[in-house]
């Protein structure tokens, strides 16, 4: 067994007694209940139970034996569609996606739970799996139509700007949130042109620093040489 199947059949009964539940709340306020609490808790209950059966049925049952069936017919007959193999699926073999799972599923279900109830196990299967059925097939349709959706967006040139981006102007300078958050603690940001300015009296300073430096060093240069001079004599 796939080990996704326990959380698939948990899903799928969480989803039909969410909308069951759903469902019964607002038939019962749109008839004036009193209790749609108790209807919606009942209604959940009782559907997340046909929830399970009918997944349970599907997924560990039904859906393994159609596809090892499948499997076998496609080596047996050579028929390169019914081979595991990887394929793109056609639109028609995605509108019958699990449609004959659904059925017998949902026909087995109904039988069961009619069976449970003491009712016409005939006129449950029948009317469960007809419901399946076209269940299955809105759900196959609906997915259809999402992926034509996404396609079509897909493959559909980009559309240009209608509206003309005007040119930034070179003096103007673009702020970011941290600019913005240091100008109101008192700093700002220089331009180019300022810190241009800027890089130029650093320059200067320290050239001019330098020859300070130069010339103090020539000086004790020059002493220690007198010095030297002086002993010597």
């Amino acid at each position: 067994m796939d080990p996704a199947t326990p959380v698939n059949v948990a899903k799928g009964a969480a989803i039909i007694s969410v909308v069951a539940g759903t469902l019964a709340a607002l038939q019962g306020l749109y008839r004036g209940s009193r209790h749609p609490t108790q209807l919606a808790l009942s209604a959940g209950t009782n559907g997340g139970i046909a929830g399970a059966i009918f997944f349970g049925i599907r997924e560990v049952v039904v859906s393994p034996l159609f596809h090892t069936a499948l499997l076998n017919a496609g080596r047996t007959q050579g028929i390169p569609g019914l081979v595991d193999t990887p394929h793109q699926p056609s639109w028609s073999q995605l509108r019958m996606h699990h449609l004959l799972d659904s059925a017998a599923s949902g026909a087995l279900t109904g039988a069961i739970i009619n069976k449970w109830q003491k009712g016409r196990v005939l006129a449950g299967a029948r009317t469960a799996g007809l419901v399946c059925t076209l269940l299955q097939l809105g759900y196959n349709e609906l997915g259809v139509m999402r992926i034509k959706y996404v396609t079509r967006k897909i493959q559909e040139p980009t559309a240009p700007n209608p509206l003309p981006v005007p040119p930034e102007r070179p003096d103007e300078v673009r702020l970011s949130f941290f600019d913005h958050l240091l100008g109101i603690i008192g700093f700002r940001k220089l331009s180019e042109e300022e810190y241009l300015k800027t890089l130029k009296k650093q320059r200067d300073e320290a050239l001019a620093r330098i020859a300070v430096l130069e010339r103090e060093r020539q000086e004790r240069a020059h002493a220690a040489d007198d010095s030297a001079e002086s002993k010597a004599v």
